[in-house]
């Protein structure tokens, strides 16, 4: 068990790195490499074999299953998340959008919204980090970032599919130069790779590949990712639209607290 928690601290932020490319937001057919599918399986180990019992970090720290129904010792929900205002879903609009798509993460909700327009098209249950409080500050934290992002690439992968996100953006840069975590030319790489819809360095002390994927969305149990159910990463993966459009994303990501 030691040599598996060490394996896991060295493990990047989720599943692996996608394929190579150059072109924002294309589709890969042939996963991500072995590397990153080993780092897949390792991470499928915090995930509970039985729903009844409580993930275990990368830290072997147990972290409570977000089930809405869980009560405490005095009759009251002991899972205080928000819920989300109650709006009419438009299924049709996952394949019929003719306007802007957004893909919207609600952090305390657990809750993943796709949007045409200001229509709500469709929303999943989600799971966060293991940690999944607060912004994301740098590798290996265990929470999931939050602001707005693309998709820079989409895959076939070991949890089932992924869409690469891509974190670091702007205001991280700003943050992590200020703070002294990533060097001027780190920031102005991530800054270009931002004006350009390309995917930001992958290598800096913010963290590394972070994706919303499937396996599972009922539990905290990713190392900063967004998971959501296979059924519903196929529905995200065929709803987001790649690429830009005058150096605007054809698809928005927002990750909200």
């Amino acid at each position: 068990m030691p040599r598996l928690l060490a394996l896991l601290l060295l493990l990047p932020a989720c599943a692996g790195p996608p394929k190579t490319t150059t072109e924002p937001a294309t589709e890969s057919t042939t996963g991500p490499t072995r590397s990153s599918l080993e780092a897949s399986n390792l991470e499928r180990l915090v995930v509970p074999a039985k729903a009844a019992a409580p993930p275990v970090s990368e830290l072997g720290v147990k972290v409570a299953a977000p089930s809405e129904g869980d009560v405490d010792d005095e009759g009251e929900a002991a899972d205080a998340r928000p819920v989300l205002p109650d709006e009419p879903l438009h299924p049709k609009l996952l394949t019929q959008c003719d306007e802007a798509r957004r893909i919207v993460v609600h952090k305390a909700a657990r809750r993943l919204d796709l949007r045409c327009g200001d229509k709500l098209a469709a929303r999943y249950e989600a799971g966060l980090g293991f940690d999944p409080l607060g912004d994301k500050h740098h590798e290996g934290d265990g929470r999931t970032p939050e602001g707005e992002y693309y998709i820079t690439s989409k895959y076939i992968s070991g949890f089932h599919r992924s869409l690469q996100l891509s974190y670091p953006n702007v205001a991280d840069a700003d943050r992590g130069l200020g703070e002294g975590q990533i060097s001027k030319r780190q920031h102005a790489a991530i800054v270009r790779a931002n004006a350009w819809c390309k995917l930001p360095p992958q290598t800096t002390n913010l963290g590394s590949l972070l994706q919303i994927h499937g396996g599972g969305g009922r539990v905290d149990w990713t190392l900063g990712c967004v998971a959501i159910d296979n059924e519903a990463i196929e529905a995200a993966y065929a709803f987001h639209l790649p690429g830009c459009r005058g150096g605007v994303p054809r698809t928005r990501v927002l990750i909200l607290p």
